[in-house]
């Protein structure tokens, strides 16, 4: 049987529930045995700390752990070393975008408790819900898999706690495939399983450990890679 470890937060074990994997939520087991372990699953809460990424919050628009982030970066190093995959869940894929070069926008708005469409690079639009206030800049190797289909804020705090011009994708999705990383801003795990948005999360966690990476990368982006200038702030 697969095993998974889910890191600080077990109910979001709910969105990947139908997969049959052995789900660990203890992070001592992992680092007794990495190797034993086919997925991880960061999971959602505070803010990524600014410094992980070159950047400061002076007017605490970030509010974060370091203590977390210290952990998290752990467990990520030793999944990167034993090639095991990881997959994000809101801050959870905040976290890997930063991980794998990546920014953040420190506040935007519209995405605080709303339902709205995500398109995919397959075609589909699928509704999800949305309950954060950050969003990732993608890194320069990421894969863009999902959008927001409407741009649902006119408002972006970017490096420094300063206002900034944004005009590329609210990103809802990302893969990086030489990391082996996959996530989503939204929250499956709160939606009901027969959901677009939950079944959609589901069948990409499935794929992501059952398929090689370049063919999961053009099962869900067509190989769509993100320009480094739509991410520029």
């Amino acid at each position: 049987m697969e095993q998974a470890l889910v890191v600080n937060g077990a109910s979001y074990a709910e969105a990947i529930m139908d997969l049959g994997l052995n789900i660990i939520t203890d992070e001592n087991k992992f680092f007794e045995n990495p190797a034993a372990f086919d997925l991880i699953m960061f999971t959602g809460g505070e803010d990524v700390s600014p410094a992980l990424y070159g950047d400061d919050s002076p007017l605490n628009v970030c509010y974060y752990s370091t203590y977390r982030d210290a952990k998290e970066s752990k467990v990520y190093q030793v999944a990167l070393k034993h090639g095991i995959k990881m997959t994000g869940i809101c801050r959870g894929i905040q976290f890997l975008n930063v991980m794998n070069g990546g920014k953040m926008i420190h506040h935007l708005e519209g995405h605080a408790g709303s339902i709205h469409g995500m398109m995919t690079a397959s075609g589909e639009e699928i509704y999800v819900n949305s309950l954060h206030h950050q969003m990732c800049l993608p890194g320069p190797d990421a894969v863009l898999v999902g959008w927001s289909s409407t741009r649902l804020s006119d408002h972006y705090i970017g490096e420094h706690d300063k206002p900034v011009e944004y005009d590329g994708a609210e990103t809802e999705a990302l893969i990086y495939p030489l990391t082996g990383c996959a996530g989503v801003q939204y929250h499956p795990e709160m939606m009901r399983p027969n959901s677009e948005g939950a079944i959609w999360y589901s069948k990409f966690i499935q794929n992501l450990l059952r398929l090689p990476m370049d063919e999961f990368v053009d099962k869900y982006t067509n190989t769509r890679k993100i320009n480094a200038a739509t991410t520029a702030v």
